[in-house]
């Protein structure tokens, strides 16, 4: 293999509170990126992650496991963590050596007190912090709900980068409202390329790209000034300035998924 550009490797824990979906996700973004060819489950018990025996028995995660793929000239390397807190040595160990946190909720409980947990560590070690809203096809799943909670308990700097097509048995798709597109639920096959935004979510999705762009701006003064003229950001520009903030811990991108079937990958 050749050589890979120290600053073009990004290495992040995946972590949050036991059952929100985290060895499920990685198993999507590795499937998504095409290191995997198909993907693999918890109940057959088929994940890169979980390869120990015990692991696929219990169906949850033990230790932690480190995995990798490829996207866009950067190379990922995915810490899968436990959130069992008899694991949670785990975490402590994969936050220490990592340069950033995807912390995931689940869509279902909400803020739960492990998400609280990874929060603190994260925050005390520096680290950049992206936030997943996961199980948004079950059953009382709510990610308006869900958003609210981690914007009074995480901080009030997260902001949505994704909002949902429908809910909990109906969602058929996300909105990835800094890019203004959508994407369709592939039900467990590789996401497809975006498409246009639903004419009946085009008015929630401009409300949320407001509310996205009122973040983004404070990152970067002289992208702040055209806002306030009336200048429609570049969306380049927009990426540039949120992946600043990320960075700095200045602000926490939430998005949507459904890991098991694969929705939200390609935007996450």
């Amino acid at each position: 293999m050749a050589a890979i550009e120290p600053g073009k490797i990004r290495n992040v824990a995946v972590v949050g509170h036991r059952g929100t979906g985290k060895t499920s996700l990685v198993e999507a973004l590795l499937f998504q990126t095409g290191e995997v060819n198909r993907l693999g489950s918890i109940e057959a018990g088929t994940t890169v992650s979980d390869s120990d025996e015990d692991e696929q028995k219990r169906q949850l995660s033990i230790s932690l496991s480190l995995t990798h793929t490829s996207w866009q000239g950067r190379k990922l390397n995915l810490v899968d963590c436990p959130g069992d807190p008899s694991f949670q040595g785990e975490a402590r160990c994969a936050l220490r050596v990592v340069e950033g946190a995807l912390v995931v909720v689940s869509g279902v409980m909400g803020f739960e007190v492990g998400t609280a947990r990874v929060k603190k560590l994260a925050e005390d070690l520096g680290l950049a912090r992206v936030l997943v809203v996961n199980m948004l096809d079950r059953e009382r799943a709510d990610f308006f709900r869900t958003l609210g909670q981690i914007q009074e308990q995480f901080s009030s700097k997260c902001v949505a980068v994704h909002i949902p097509i429908g809910a909990e048995h109906e969602l058929e798709g996300i909105v990835d409202v800094l890019h203004m597109c959508a994407y369709m639920s592939p039900g467990g096959e590789k996401e497809s390329d975006p498409v246009a935004i639903p004419d009946s979510m085009a008015e929630l999705a401009q409300e949320y790209r407001e509310k996205l762009l009122d973040e983004v701006v404070q990152i970067d003064e002289a992208l702040m000034e055209r806002y306030l003229e009336g200048e429609e950001p570049d969306e380049h520009d927009v990426g540039a300035a949120l992946k600043l903030g990320v960075t700095r811990g200045e602000i926490f991108p939430v998005g949507c998924s459904v890991a098991t079937k694969n929705l939200g990958t390609h935007a996450l």
